[in-house]
């Protein structure tokens, strides 16, 4: 479950709205864990006691940050509040969130650096895995670019072709073999478009949208993922088995979703779930 602060738009939950809503997620049948996220939550004030509200439910608790502002004293308070694993930008990573790895790293917890792969930066994933190994990080998310939002801005720039995420992911590969660190496709990458035992050191994923995953916006709005724009029902006015239940054609919609015709006849279906539904890959 993630759930998201929107310092940009100011339209934030209080502290507690965020109690009400992850009392509720924590009733919901097969929710493990929460996810707090952006924006970039570490500008909130209060991001301490945000942690201790979701740490009462008993469930899991994650962090997701550019990592600018985790500092070694600020990753401690935080796992001392009931955080269990950091979620890291690593995308263009500068010293602060080098630093800011190998803080998270520094407290014990598990650490995952998250790469979002374009067409600006696809032949550094390599050295982006090796860099995240050396600073302390267990496992890398490549997270392919999805144009959603403010990305479709620019997203002729951004989208990869088909080459592109085959030469991203023959250089990860290569580079988590010799480091020996966990490197997952955070964002799945279909097997018709790259067949996965010609990466053997890369572990593919599948999308668990409106299945295993969901989020929760600003606002306290459930929704199937995070790129996807339409609202299923507020978590501070109905409890989350009811929004699901109301709102079954919806979520049957998305998962049933393909990225092209050829999908619904694919023969690979369990592989794949339908790959994400927001990619727009240039072949």
């Amino acid at each position: 479950m993630w759930l998201e602060s929107n310092q940009e738009t100011r339209k934030e939950l209080s502290l507690d709205k965020i109690a009400t809503v992850a009392d509720r997620v924590s009733h919901a049948p097969g929710v493990c864990g929460i996810t707090i996220t952006g924006g970039e939550p570490l500008l909130r004030s209060d991001i301490n006691d945000i942690v201790r509200i979701c740490k009462k439910t008993d469930l899991k608790v994650a962090l997701a940050t550019n990592g600018i502002f985790l500092t070694k004293q600020l990753a401690s308070s935080l796992v001392s509040g009931g955080i269990e694993h950091f979620d890291i930008g690593f995308t263009q990573p500068d010293s602060r969130v080098k630093l800011a790895v190998a803080a998270a790293a520094g407290t014990g917890c598990s650490v995952t650096a998250s790469v979002c792969v374009h067409n600006s930066n696809y032949r550094e994933t390599g050295t982006l895995v090796k860099k995240a190994a050396a600073m302390g990080a267990d496992a890398v998310a490549l997270n392919r670019f999805a144009p959603t939002g403010r990305g479709r801005i620019n997203q002729d720039d951004l989208c990869l072709k088909t080459r592109d995420i085959l030469t991203a992911l023959k250089l990860a590969d290569k580079a988590a073999a010799e480091a020996g660190i966990f490197v997952y496709t955070g964002i799945p990458v279909e097997p018709c478009t790259a067949q996965r035992e010609m990466f053997p050191a890369i572990t593919f994923s599948t999308c668990q949208c409106g299945e295993a995953k969901w989020t929760i916006d600003p606002a306290g709005n459930l929704k199937t993922c995070e790129q996807n724009p339409e609202t299923l029902g507020n978590l501070l006015r109905s409890p989350f088995t009811e929004i699901v239940e109301n709102s079954k054609n919806s979520i049957d919609s998305f998962r049933r979703w393909g990225n092209s015709e050829g999908c619904f006849s694919c023969s690979l279906p369990g592989n794949c779930s339908g790959g994400c539904r927001f990619s727009e890959q240039s072949h």
